[in-house]
Order: C-alpha cells, then sequence, then structure tokens
C-alpha cells in the first residue's frame, strides 16, 4: 500500500499548486502525501486580500475531518499566509482545538515555522516573502509574537496566488539572496505556493545562513510526527534536526480522559 512507513494530510488552499508536487518530490520512501483543498478566492485587489485569506479558516475543520477519515497520522493546514494572519494565540489554539476533534496531530505551517526556528536555534530572520505589504506585515507581527526578530525583509508584492505558484526556484533563491543577512540567524522564505526545495541548498551556501522555507518547515514537522526522523532531501541544516520538545508537547494528542497508560 501507499504510506506504509507514513501517511501525511496537507490542507492546502485551492489556488495552490505547489505543495503536492513539492512535498511529493522529496518524501522519504514508502511516505504518502494525501490531500485535501479549501476555497480562496482570487482578489483584484491588496483591500480584499487578507479577507480572502481569513475566510479559509471556515472550512479547515472539514477537510481536517476528511484526512483524519484518510488514516493520516499528522495533518497540516499548509498556508503561511492564512495561518499567520489571525496570529499566533488563535492559530495555536486552532491547532489544539483540531488535534483533540480529529485525534490526530494537526500544525499550521506558521507553527511549524516556529518549531522549526527553534530547533535550528535561530531568533534572528532574514525574511523573503512574494506578498503585497499587507500580508508580508501579518508574517512579521506573527514571528515577534513567537519571539522572533526581523532583521531584514524583501517582499514582491505579488496579489495572486496563482501567480506566485508559476514562479521558477531561480525566484526564491535571487529573493533571499537579496536580503541583508549580517545580523541574521537564518534565512526565511515565506509562502506555500513559492517553490523553494530545490534553491534551499543553494541560499544556505550564498548567505552562509541555515535556509528554511515555508514548505521545508511544514513537510520536516509532519515526518518528524510521524517517527520519520532521519536526514531527508533537500539535505539543508533542518533536514537534520529533530523535532523540540515543546513543539512535540504541544501537538501531541490529548489522552481521553480516565484512561492511564499501562
Amino acid at each position: 500500500m501507499y504510506g506504509r512507513r507514513a501517511r501525511l494530510g496537507v490542507i492546502v488552499p485551492s489556488t495552490n499548486t505547489t505543495v503536492e508536487p513539492e512535498f511529493a518530490a522529496h518524501v522519504p520512501r514508502d511516505v504518502a502525501v494525501l490531500a485535501t483543498r479549501v476555497p480562496v478566492a482570487e482578489v483584484a485587489s491588496e483591500q480584499d486580500k487578507v479577507a480572502s485569506l481569513l475566510a479559509m479558516h471556515g472550512h479547515v475543520e472539514r477537510a481536517a475531518a476528511e484526512l483524519a477519515g484518510a488514516g493520516v497520522a499528522a495533518i497540516a493546514f499548509a498556508c503561511t499566509s492564512g495561518s499567520f494572519l489571525g496570529g499566533r494565540d488563535p492559530d495555536q489554539v486552532m491547532c489544539e482545538e483540531l488535534t483533540r476533534r480529529h485525534g490526530v496531530p494537526v500544525v499550521t505551517t506558521s507553527s511549524a515555522l516556529v518549531a522549526a526556528l527553534t530547533a535550528l536555534p535561530a531568533r534572528r530572520l532574514a525574511v523573503a516573502t512574494p506578498y503585497v505589504a499587507s500580508v508580508a506585515d501579518g508574517a512579521r507581527s506573527y514571528l515577534r509574537e513567537a519571539g522572533f526578530d526581523v532583521v531584514s525583509r524583501n517582499d514582491l508584492h505579488i496579489l495572486s496566488n496563482l501567480d506566485k505558484g508559476r514562479l521558477e526556484p531561480t525566484a526564491s533563491h535571487a529573493a533571499a539572496r537579496e536580503l541583508d543577512v549580517t545580523d541574521a540567524d537564518a534565512v526565511v522564505i515565506s509562502c506555500t505556493n513559492w517553490r523553494t526545495l530545490d534553491s534551499l541548498a543553494a541560499v544556505e551556501a550564498d548567505t552562509g545562513r541555515p535556509a528554511v522555507s515555508s514548505n521545508l518547515a511544514t513537510l520536516w514537522a509532519l515526518l518528524r510526527l510521524t517517527g520519520v526522523d532521519e536526514p531527508f532531501s533537500p539535505g539543508v541544516a533542518l533536514c537534520r534536526a529533530g523535532l523540540p520538545d515543546a513543539a512535540r508537547a504541544q501537538w501531541s494528542v490529548p489522552t481521553p480522559a480516565g484512561v492511564t497508560g499501562g
């Protein structure tokens, strides 16, 4: 059967064309990625962008239930902006509630980024995004709430999610190279619909800093939660790191009342 070793569940925005092929290309042998989608509107103005992204939250419960029914071992809401725009605390609450309801660890890309940066460890960040300003500001706010300092930033100001998915890996590499990493502990490339897994090794080599993207952090968290602990492709620093104990505890499935270990 597919996924003999682990089955990973991902919830992706309907306009995302990157998560599924990137994950499929980089998961270890006998690991399967199963996906379901939540609707998100393409908008014509920056003023409507944040609302369209937050509207996905109304569909995440249904999507998580579908994946849990397929027997996945862990689930990720694989949308960075859709998870960071509500703020750090609401994002954590959503993960905890979905984990409790479905009996499967549920993470978001933003919470996975926090765990990944903690694992490296890194506190001062140079951040590249394809986002318009109002969305990129939300990324900075979330990271600050989680205890990180954004010391450098490069935003491409692309409104359409479909357009982000059409970018080649060279675009994320170029955006990261334009960052000032002098005071940074790590480079972060945000957005799950931006191809990054084939560019991260070059980013690390060029900047001399660990490089973490939304898709790498999400895939890493899912693999570690499902017991896949060895290094994996693309072989950058995070691919050799273990999941911090605090993150594992945060995403653990609660024991039902009255049940004790044997």
